[in-house]
């Protein structure tokens, strides 16, 4: 398992990136794309990248996994129309170099696997740890908050831009990931950088207001329809709640607006973990929080999900199984009571050699 590159070949593999590109011809193709179901880490670092690279002349697409459109969160970037769904492009189509973000696992990438799988080259930029590498050249640090931020460092030394709108992509990638600098992924040096991208033309107030200020009454009345729906397990430990497909269809809002609705339970006080289930049209998934002292992934990892200590996901194995069941499978493991009751149940449940780094961002 590789959890990262060392300091060494980290600069050998930035290096080897920017001697590539360098050695592109200029008709070369370049495609950028991050997971399906794209937050705002893999939409801000697609922008980022794709905006530095077109900048330096390179024809660059910016790929969706998904056969949908950039998630309405998102949709005032001025790069939001830049982006193309995998599920449009001609299956002959050959890219001389793709450049995969934040998809630590080739599954992630949906219908684009195809173009990744096919094209000449192939590179990863990540900050997940890597189980089964799949590209050619890999860059993995798995101490930054976010991959937006990686790319805002690495842009120099490829000797690409860093202008007003590039930073505007990494802020909205920095501040989404670390909940608008609210979780433990949040460190000196991502307040550094931060302030470097705001430095450099991000606004603050303008990004927040555009990702976090504002959504449809309809996403409001399903913030509402899970709250009612809030339950407490475990002698209180863990928090849980549930929506399903229809509840989307009845209340007439996008999935697009689903992607931080695990955060409204979390704050509950005196719990440990949040749990949010899903009852989807293709089986279930989970979406697992905790305040830093669980580690939600080693749970996660167990049932084929992964993701980060504090915030990861599943997609459930058995497409059948319902939220009840999923629940059922799931508090054993979780914390019970006091902080030393769950380190305790997770020691017996988990031998520490089935503890893995996660690889599946939460969902």
């Amino acid at each position: 398992m590789l959890a990262a590159l060392s300091r060494a070949d980290l600069c050998a593999a930035r290096a080897a990136l920017r001697a590539q590109l360098e050695a592109l011809p200029a008709d070369a193709r370049i495609a950028v794309c991050a997971h399906t179901r794209p937050d705002g880490d893999a939409i801000g670092s697609v922008a980022a990248l794709s905006g530095a690279l077109r900048a330096a002349g390179h024809q660059v697409t910016s790929l969706l996994a998904d056969n949908a459109a950039v998630p309405q969160a998102y949709r005032w970037m001025p790069q939001a129309a830049d982006f193309v769904s995998a599920h449009r492009l001609d299956k002959t189509t050959v890219f001389d170099l793709f450049i995969a973000l934040d998809t630590p696992e080739l599954a992630r990438l949906g219908e684009a696997g195809h173009f990744c799988r096919t094209a000449r080259s192939q590179v990863l930029i990540d900050h997940h740890p890597v189980r089964i590498p799949y590209s050619q050249l890999m860059l993995a640090v798995t101490d930054a908050a976010a991959v937006g931020q990686l790319v805002w460092e690495l842009l120099p030394d490829l000797g690409l831009t860093r202008d007003a709108e590039i930073a505007t992509a990494c802020y909205v990638a920095l501040v989404s990931d670390t909940g608008s600098f609210a979780f433990s992924n949040t460190n000196e040096d991502a307040l550094a950088d931060a302030a470097a991208m705001v430095a450099a033309g991000a606004r603050p107030d303008v990004i927040a207001y555009e990702v976090f200020g504002r959504k449809p009454l309809a996403a409001l009345k399903l913030d509402e329809l899970i709250l009612s729906r809030i339950t407490l397990e475990n002698e209180g430990a863990v928090v849980t709640s549930w929506y399903g497909h229809e509840d989307l269809e009845r209340l007439g809002v996008s999935a697009d607006w689903t992607e931080s609705l695990v955060d409204l339970i979390r704050v509950v006080d005196g719990t440990q973990v949040a749990v949010l289930l899903v009852n989807g049209a293709q089986g279930g998934r989970v979406s697992l929080r905790s305040g830093g002292g669980f580690d939600v992934s080693a749970v996660a990892t167990r049932f084929g999900g992964g993701g980060h200590h504090a915030a990861a996901g599943i997609t459930w194995p058995d497409a059948a199984a319902t939220c009840d069941d999923i629940l059922a499978t799931l508090l054993p493991l979780l914390p019970v009571g006091s902080a030393t009751l769950a380190g305790e149940a997770l020691g017996s449940t988990l031998p520490a050699d089935s503890l893995p780094d996660s690889t599946e961002a939460p969902v």
